[in-house]
């Protein structure tokens, strides 16, 4: 064979594998862009995956935590239903006269079951008229309709106490009803007068020892009944008052016009026999009695 000849078959030896070498390198390309595509496939999957698990998680932890929340909110509004009213302070000192004289004659009209304007205001302006003052004992479930009335009593120097929130019997009730029965009281009055009340008048006078054991504030009786829920009459009324003496606590009630009536006639006669009307808190401290939360207390004697 000649040389052109084998030159020849060498040039027909590399035309006829170029087109295998080219199909081979077209074939790897393809499969290695196939490889990629599937990579990144991949990679977008999971990254779509990773998305949907952190939105899923964040969720879950938002939802955990508004329950959370929830509940924490919900135990905070029971334990604000249920808590206990502070122990006893001090009369503020603004609400203690000191022109009083500890040596004349006090004694300190108490109301119950109001306020009721058409007979609380008559009986605030004829002790404003004789210098003069009283303790109202409210229900709570009262307060906030007879609003004004209160908050003209309070304004003239009147003591506003609590007659509990329903008007409920606190003996026959377990403690953290008679905690709650408070707690509410001292809510509506507070949120008209801007002070708690610091005494309580125990609803049909009753009390027992689990009462003094949950009550934190001196629950205050009287030494004269005037029994005018009983008569609603003006001059029984004023009968039943003919035996007040010094350091008396006398129960009424603001409820009745027949009461407003024997008010506007016995608080006059008192000042001209002497007495000085007034509050159980401005008793208290001039009769020298450091009333304690639990305790009951019949009179300033």
């Amino acid at each position: 064979m000649s040389r052109d000849d084998k030159r020849r078959r060498k040039r027909r030896q590399r035309t006829e594998e170029n087109p295998k070498s080219v199909w081979i390198m077209m074939s790897a390309a393809v499969v290695l862009g196939v490889v990629i595509i599937a990579m990144v496939a991949q990679l977008v999957r999971l990254n779509r995956q990773g998305e949907r698990l952190n939105t899923q998680t964040k969720t879950e932890a938002s939802v955990d935590n508004s329950a959370e929340n929830s509940k924490k909110a919900g135990e905070s509004k029971k334990a604000k239903e249920t808590e206990a009213p502070q122990e006893t302070q001090a009369p503020a000192v603004e609400h203690i006269r000191k022109d009083l004289d500890p040596d004349k004659p006090m004694v300190a009209l108490t109301f119950d079951d109001g306020p009721y304007d058409r007979v609380t205001n008559r009986i605030v302006k004829v002790l404003a008229k004789n210098d003069s003052r009283a303790t109202f004992f409210v229900v709570g479930n009262r307060v906030e309709r007879y609003a004004d009335a209160m908050k003209n009593a309070f304004n003239k120097g009147n003591q506003i106490s609590t007659h509990t929130f329903d008007h409920g019997d606190l003996s026959k009730m377990k403690k953290k009803q008679i905690r709650r029965e408070l707690a509410r009281a001292f809510r509506v009055m507070k949120k008209i007068n801007g002070e708690e009340p610091t005494m309580l008048r125990p609803p049909y006078g009753n009390v027992n020892d689990k009462m003094r054991r949950t009550i934190k504030i001196p629950m205050i009786y009287w030494s004269v009944d005037t029994e005018d829920w009983a008569s609603r009459n003006s001059k029984k009324i004023l009968k039943k008052c003919k035996s007040i003496s010094d350091g008396d606590i006398v129960l009424m009630h603001d409820l009745y016009p027949s009461t407003a009536e024997a008010v506007e006639k016995l608080v006059p006669k008192l000042r001209k026999k002497g007495f000085q009307l007034v509050t159980v808190e401005e008793l208290f401290y001039y009769k020298g009695i450091d009333a304690e939360g639990g305790k009951v207390y019949f009179s300033g004697k």
